[in-house]
């Protein structure tokens, strides 16, 4: 666009429900996508009588997991698969980049962590506050453009 080609830099924002219809079969690889913000968790509807079902179904054939039951751990992994689709929608191969921000404390527990591919795992950070989230961004990018690997 013009703005590019004058040397501003320029961007976008696209906002959307997890398990919503607005992206569906698009990729926001390279420069279209290069942050993930995730505000809260996508649980599934637990009132849902299919779910229910499912949930019932699985506690009664399967024994429970460290303490958990196996209903409970199909709603966390449909959760997690969901974040991590989510997750994919920016990374989309092994040299594409972006900064991925979990807003919701539960992102912390063990049980969900772990379902994290192993690639974010290990630099994960908890902050309780907004501005080492902030200065941390900041030097994400600042160090993907001192590598040579941000656009202009």
């Amino acid at each position: 666009n013009s703005s590019q080609s004058a040397g501003l830099v320029t961007g976008g924002l696209l906002f959307s429900v997890v398990g919503g219809k607005m992206s569906e079969g698009i990729n926001f690889s390279d420069d279209l996508g290069r942050c993930v913000v995730m505000v809260g968790m996508p649980f599934p509807n637990i009132n849902s009588p299919e779910l229910q079902e499912k949930m019932s179904y699985l506690d009664k054939i399967l024994p429970k997991t460290g303490g958990t039951s196996p209903g409970k751990l199909l709603v966390e992994n449909l959760c997690m698969k969901a974040v991590n689709q989510s997750i994919g929608r920016a990374i989309r191969h092994r040299e594409d980049y972006a900064t991925i921000v979990l807003l919701d404390h539960r992102y912390t527990r063990p049980s969900i962590l772990s379902k994290l591919p192993s690639w974010i795992k290990g630099q994960t950070h908890a902050e309780t506050s907004f501005g080492p989230v902030l200065k941390a961004i900041g030097k994400f990018f600042r160090d993907k453009k001192i590598c040579g690997d941000a656009v202009e």
